[in-house]
């Protein structure tokens, strides 16, 4: 795209978990506590995949296999008590924040036409934890989270119609892409005609996500110049 062209917007999503910050487990912990602290659940959750989940589906995904219907006072109580359990999890497990990312939004940042979004399965307050934990707090707007919506997809949209709300009347959305590391990021990028930027930097491999749709498949985001030219030229 013409970079020099003032209207012509380029926005760029990214998910957190697994895309760009690794909690070594501190978030599947914190829900394991939360559960238990709130409605006294201490079972085996091994059965729930986090990878691109959101957090209101795998709460609904637990409800369902003890049999329960899920009410929105539970959900106010577990999201309350969720991220005060990712606190104390977060603070015993190493956070890592993944190669290239921090010199990948601060090349983006340089670019006063590129918008630098947010859609992620977290609820809010813990996405802010993990991002502030891993020093990469303060970048994203607009943003899009987990407890909004249990569809990644949907998530998707919101966080699109918040972009499109941004927007000065004679400014346009030129190009759009999602960067994540699940086969849910594809396919949340295809719903809002975006395109899909997968690394490998989670769970699936490079050979899953260029099969489960992704127009770009890269290892990880560590090659900030070749990314900028695949998403800027």
């Amino acid at each position: 795209m013409n970079m020099s062209d003032s209207n012509a917007i380029t926005v760029v999503f990214f998910d957190i978990d697994g895309t760009m910050v690794d909690t070594h487990g501190a978030g599947r912990i914190a829900f394991i506590n939360a559960l238990n602290a709130v409605f006294g659940w201490s079972g085996n959750i091994d059965y729930i995949r986090f990878t691109g989940a959101t957090d209101l589906d795998v709460l609904s995904r637990i409800f369902n296999r003890n049999n329960r219907e899920l009410t929105g006072v539970e959900v106010s109580r577990f999201f309350e008590q969720l991220p005060i359990e990712l606190e104390k999890s977060i603070s015993s497990c190493e956070i890592s924040r993944l190669p290239g990312v921090a010199e990948l939004l601060g090349r983006l940042d340089e670019y006063p036409n590129v918008i630098i979004g947010l859609i992620t399965g977290n609820i809010e307050s813990c996405a802010h934890i993990k991002l502030r934990a891993a020093d990469i707090h303060r970048r994203f707007t607009p943003a899009a989270f987990g407890h909004e919506h249990g569809d990644r997809d949907e998530i998707a949209k919101l966080a699109l119609r918040r972009v499109e709300n941004l927007l000065e009347p004679e400014q346009r959305i030129a190009a759009s892409y999602l960067i994540g590391d699940s086969p849910s990021d594809i396919s949340a990028a295809h719903a809002i005609d975006a395109r899909a930027v997968a690394v490998a930097t989670g769970r699936p491999t490079t050979a899953e996500l260029a099969a489960a749709g992704a127009d770009i498949v890269l290892k990880d985001l560590a090659d900030t110049d070749r990314i900028i030219r695949l998403l800027l030229n």
